[in-house]
């Protein structure tokens, strides 16, 4: 009886060496897959969090810059908030609108993020040492506004919303009937 030769013994050996290497290396290669995944996953998750973050602030900046403004149309605003009223401007990117957002209204070119301001007054005082005058039958004084303003930045298709308060103030004339009463007691 012949005796098979060493090298026809091996050739299953080689193959078997072979198929725990390419097991090996497909191994590898699957965990890498996941882990690059898994990293797109949180720097796009770190990216939404911060056009929504931004998108909060835009909102509060473009509010103060409207309400701290010194023409007619601030002065009706800020009015109308001491008289108990709540504004809200939707920033779109064609500029702010005086009203509330709807999904249609987004600030960005690829229509994801959405920013909403809405402002109220949280009172006034009298400044000190200023005077009460009365012009026009009506009572005029300047006071100082607090106002809170609270942006909200959000990106729906993500569920993600940001929302950030911040307090102003803005001194100036406050007119109406009652002005003097309420000045004097330190609040609307």
């Amino acid at each position: 009886m012949k005796q098979p030769s060493t090298m026809n013994r091996q050739r299953g050996a080689a193959l078997l060496v072979a198929l725990m290497i390419l097991l090996i290396v497909s191994v590898i290669g699957i965990s890498a897959m996941r882990s690059s995944s898994f990293s797109a996953k949180v720097a796009m998750g770190t990216q939404l969090d911060a056009m929504a973050f931004e998108a909060a602030e835009t909102a509060i900046g473009q509010t103060l810059d409207k309400l701290l403004a010194t023409d007619a149309q601030s002065t009706d605003d800020v009015n109308a908030l001491m008289n108990g009223g709540v504004l809200v401007w939707c920033i779109t990117s064609g500029g702010s609108i005086v009203k509330t957002c709807t999904a249609a209204d987004v600030m960005d070119s690829r229509g994801m993020v959405v920013s909403e301001a809405r402002s109220m007054s949280t009172g006034f005082r009298r400044v000190s040492g200023n005077q009460l005058s009365q012009t026009g039958g009506g009572s005029t004084t300047f006071v100082d506004f607090e106002l809170t303003v609270q942006g909200n930045g959000e990106l729906p298709s993500y569920a993600l919303l940001h929302r950030h308060i911040q307090h102003a103030m803005k001194r100036g004339m406050f007119f109406g009937a009652d002005t003097k009463e309420k000045a004097l007691e330190g609040g609307p």
